[in-house]
């Protein structure tokens, strides 16, 4: 029988995305009450993993028709209070479209190169009979991989991919197999990266949360160059450069000339303490970072390496962030690897549990399956509590995601068309976009061509990520637009077959709201905080800014996240105490003494002195 909730708390969290679960950390961390609840079944609310089941079980959930909202049951409501219906989170997704690209059944362990992986495509987009189990969680336990942050880059799995010129037979691939490979999945709906000197890495450092995660290092930066400047009608002629990120890197490279290395490196150096020279750049505060660089007789080659796979920047960024970001890149550099970027082990899921495992331990209560249905405002316009399956709470703030915040909170307005979104693609391949001796974990900014009408970052993790199983690549795209399938296709052509390879074997399409830009602020009541979903940046900066503002909005006086001790740390309340009048604990004894005294009391004496001192450190830890 589940234990009765308290009705009354201090905060109320609902949603366990990315933002809301930091909070959810921070409050629990000095001491607030903190009740987190989540609808689903899983963590990570629009910043979730799955298993490939999993994720069609999503798939299912978020095209199925919006519920009806719930009853109150026998909720009461004081004088001047009000309800107010959360609207429904699967709103956030349109266009949502799978497709299997391989055959249900393999006919034979031996088929021909008719029956491979990729020579049939089958355009299913509902889940088969196997995928319908609601397996949504982040299973790890059948997968392998080095301790995060503290391996080297570099540090590869025993499954890499095997040499170019190894006469391997390649893997035929059917539904049947991949699905029951699902727990070997861990896909992500909102894939990032973390900056090695990055806020989230101090952040993790700084509150002891590292503890609860693991990372690998991004391997190898590439970004695609077009053959002389040019492409044909559909811009597809040039090809993958790997983008130097070292001094080493930047004198081995085949990819620039002489002279363009000695300009480079130049470049680099005085973007690293740009702002000990404010006069060399003092002309350029209001002109774009492309001009600067234009100024500094880089080439159009070097400007695009910079802007495009150092800087990730547009042709308009000011001079300014166009050197913070190129600098920001620089100095991540060698910290746990050579290039800046970090990847989360597992799934970016990973990274919303760890902060409500912090705020478990420091008694947080967690519910999920618990759909909240209103909030509760006072004759004030306070917002003073939920309804949750009919059940009332009562809290001084509520923390909710963007998802069910109801339309007339959202400063962009009641139209759903009007918002801004992001496009997205996960598409499972049967190998990598640049196949290298070793596995690699790839990050890529395709620039915009005349197919391409924004920069898609392309994010490729393989087995060695914990993402997929062997012998298979999960390659994540994203972008802002609105049709998913047609502002991505320009970079799949490019990247996956057919007829070049890797093959698709499965692929999911959908587009996301992005209210990261919007005011949830101005239209909200008192006490309700809104917390936006992921955003089209590749790191996790703005929603850490975001986390610390909704704390700072509730606990001004507050430290945001200070550090949780370890474990062999904690001091109980009752330790160094006084003993009391009565207490069987007599002076304290010399090791001989007590030794002496043990001698020859045998298994029976030991049994009843453990007995007798009633203690179980186990239990009080």
């Amino acid at each position: 029988m589940e234990a009765e909730l308290a009705s009354e708390y201090d905060v109320i969290v609902v949603g366990t995305g990315f933002v809301e679960s930091i909070v959810a950390a921070a409050a629990a961390r000095i001491g607030k009450k903190v009740l987190h609840i989540d609808n689903n079944d899983y963590y990570g609310g629009q910043w979730a993993s799955f298993t490939l089941q999993g994720i069609q079980q999503w798939v299912e959930n978020v095209t199925a028709a919006s519920p009806p909202v719930p009853s109150i049951g026998g909720v009461t409501l004081e004088d001047g209070e009000k309800l107010v219906a959360v609207g429904d989170p699967n709103r956030a997704y349109t266009n949502v479209k799978q497709t299997w690209h391989i055959p249900e059944e393999v006919a034979t362990p031996n088929a021909s190169e008719e029956g491979a992986v990729g020579g049939q495509d089958s355009t299913n987009t509902t889940t088969t009979a196997e995928a319908k189990a609601t397996d949504n969680t982040a299973a790890t336990e059948e997968t392998t991989a080095d301790p995060g942050v503290k391996t080297e880059e570099g540090a590869e799995t025993k499954d890499a991919a095997a040499k170019p010129d190894a006469p391997k037979e390649a893997k035929v691939w059917s539904q049947k197999e991949l699905l029951k490979l699902s727990r070997k999945f861990n896909l992500d709906l909102a894939p990032k990266l973390l900056y090695s000197r990055g806020p989230l890495v101090e952040l993790l450092i700084s509150s002891n949360v590292a503890r609860y995660t693991e990372f690998k290092c991004i391997t190898r930066v590439l970004t695609w160059v077009e053959e002389n400047g040019e492409g044909d009608e559909k811009g597809s002629t040039g090809g993958l450069v790997a983008v130097p990120c070292s001094r080493s890197d930047v004198f081995t490279t085949n990819a620039i000339s002489l002279v363009e290395k000695r300009l480079l490196m130049k470049f680099l150096e005085f973007c690293n303490e740009y702002e000990k020279h404010p006069d060399q750049f003092a002309e350029y505060e209001t002109k774009t970072f492309r001009e600067f660089l234009a100024s500094r007789r880089l080439t159009e080659n070097l400007i695009h390496f910079v802007t495009e796979a150092m800087a990730m920047v547009g042709p308009d960024e000011t001079c300014r962030v166009g050197l913070e970001r190129t600098r920001l890149f620089l100095t991540s550099l060698g910290r746990y690897g050579s290039t800046p970027f970090l990847f989360s082990m597992y799934g970016c899921g990973e990274l919303p549990q760890a902060f409500c495992r912090l705020c478990a331990v420091f008694e947080g209560t967690y519910v999920l399956r618990k759909p909240l249905s209103h909030l509760i405002l006072d004759s004030n316009n306070k917002c003073v509590g939920v309804v949750a399956e009919g059940q009332r709470f009562k809290c001084g703030n509520v923390v909710l995601s963007v998802g069910q915040a109801p339309a007339q909170y959202i400063g962009q307005g009641a139209s759903p068309d009007s918002l801004p979104r992001l496009s997205r693609a996960i598409i499972v391949t049967d190998k990598s976009i640049m196949p290298q001796e070793k596995e690699q974990l790839t990050l890529l900014r395709m620039p915009s061509a005349p197919d391409i009408s924004r920069p898609i970052t392309v994010v490729e993790v393989g087995q060695g990520g914990g993402v997929c199983p062997q012998d298979s690549h999960c390659v994540q795209l994203t972008c802002e637009g609105h049709d998913a399938e047609a502002d991505l296709a320009g970079a799949v052509t490019r990247l996956i077959g057919p007829p070049h390879p890797p093959a698709p074997l499965w692929s999911l399409y959908f587009n996301q709201v992005d209210l990261s830009g919007c005011d949830l602020v101005t239209h909200c009541p008192v006490g309700l905080h809104l917390c936006p979903g992921p955003d089209a940046t590749l790191d996790y900066d703005g929603a850490i800014t975001q986390a610390q503002n909704v704390f700072k909005q509730m606990f001004p006086d507050d430290t945001f996240l200070p550090r949780a001790p370890d474990p062999e740390e904690i001091v109980f309340d009752n330790a160094g105490a006084e003993p009391a009048e009565g207490d069987q604990l007599g002076q304290e004894e010399s090791e001989k003494e007590k030794d002496d005294k043990d001698e020859g009391k045998g298994e029976k004496g030991e049994k009843a002195d453990a007995e007798k001192a009633g203690c179980n450190p186990e239990a009080a830890s």
